[in-house]
This record gives structure tokens, C-alpha cells and sequence, in this order.
């Protein structure tokens, strides 16, 4: 149990390591050098236990959305199930726009996040659809969900929409405006017929 404890730690500071390096240069620029020379390790220790540097990035990207989400998870409201799924979905494109790790790939490396738009789901996307999952099933027992098969996939999607175009809606300062409009459009979309909405959600 105590060496289990002690290899999660090392990988807890590797893929620290591999935040911090990536926000300062960037996925092209960081090498496995710099990586293990943060971390304390050797190259060859670095290689053995991570893979590639892409592969430590993508981890690193699935701590950080497992961090924040957890977070989040602990600040949400007690109240219906529809109310925390929503204050979870706009908190998490929150995440997103603020992530310093996030922002640094944005910036330099966007080509990076294209396959897990296009082709596939990431560990880090799977992270935040299994958890509009389990909300959206508590919303459902609880009757302040209307939810199909497809609705945490569609939900998903929305969201990236939003956090995708973080950056440029920051810009124009419009962010928090998009953010409002995002709550209201979830929170109806999720309701049920015949129940009201109106002062369900601040």
C-alpha cells in the first residue's frame, strides 16, 4: 500500500511537472528533458513511466479536469438535481476559459485539441460526460430532468461550443454575457413540460 502511495505521488509531481512546463513553452517547445529535469527524475525514468510527452500532456490535462471538477463539485448547490447540473456545466466551461495549462495550448498549440473535437472523446471529456450522466439520472428520479439517450452527449457538445470560443468571447468581453444566456438555454432545455422555470436558476 505504501509503495502505491509513493508511485502516485511521483506521477502527482511528473504531471505537475508537465503543466508547469507547458504553460511556460508551450506542447511543441516542452521536452522530455525539461519535463524530468522539473520533476527530479531522469529521461529515461520520465519515458518509462509516461510514454511520450504527448501522452504526459494529456494526462496532465485529464488532472486538470479532474481538480477543478471536484472543485466545483464541492461549491455546487444542494438543492434539485437540475440546478447542480447546471451550475456544473457552466463551471466547467469556467474551468476551461481560466485554466492557465488550458490557455497555454489554446494559445500555441490549438491543433492539439482538434482530433478530440472531431474524431474522438478524451479521458478528460469522458471525465466531465460521465458525471452529466450520473446528474442528469439524479435529475430524472427526482422529475426535475427531461433526459433522452443522447442528452449528456448533446449537453457535452454545447458546452464545448461555448469553452472553444473562450478566448474570443474573453476578448470582446462577452464571456459572462454568453455564460448567463448558456445557464438559461441549459436549465430549459433540461426542464420538463409543464414546469415552470422562471426563477428556478439565478
Amino acid at each position: 500500500m505504501k509503495s502505491q502511495r509513493i508511485t502516485r505521488d511521483a506521477d502527482e509531481e511528473l504531471l505537475v511537472a508537465t503543466r508547469d512546463a507547458v504553460i511556460l513553452h508551450g506542447i511543441r517547445r516542452t521536452t522530455a528533458n525539461d519535463i524530468a529535469d522539473r520533476a527530479g527524475i531522469s529521461r529515461m525514468t520520465f519515458y518509462r513511466r509516461m510514454g511520450s510527452v504527448e501522452n504526459a500532456v494529456l494526462q496532465a490535462l485529464t488532472r486538470e479536469f479532474r481538480v477543478y471538477t471536484r472543485t466545483v463539485q464541492v461549491v455546487s448547490p444542494s438543492g434539485p438535481a437540475r440546478e447542480t447540473l447546471v451550475h456544473f456545466a457552466v463551471e466547467s466551461v469556467r474551468v476551461f476559459a481560466t485554466s492557465d495549462l488550458l490557455t497555454s495550448i489554446g494559445e500555441r498549440d490549438p491543433e492539439f485539441l482538434i482530433p478530440y473535437v472531431t474524431d474522438r472523446f478524451g479521458k478528460s471529456q469522458q471525465l466531465i460526460l460521465d458525471q452529466l450522466g450520473a446528474l442528469i439520472d439524479d435529475g430524472v428520479t427526482d422529475g426535475t430532468i427531461e433526459a433522452g439517450p443522447g442528452t449528456a452527449t448533446t449537453l457535452l457538445l454545447a458546452l464545448q461550443g461555448v469553452a472553444l470560443s473562450s478566448r474570443m468571447l474573453l476578448r470582446i468581453d462577452a464571456f459572462e454575457d454568453s455564460i448567463a444566456e448558456l445557464r438559461k438555454m441549459l436549465d430549459r432545455y433540461l426542464t420538463p413540460p409543464g414546469t415552470k422555470t422562471a426563477g428556478a436558476l439565478p
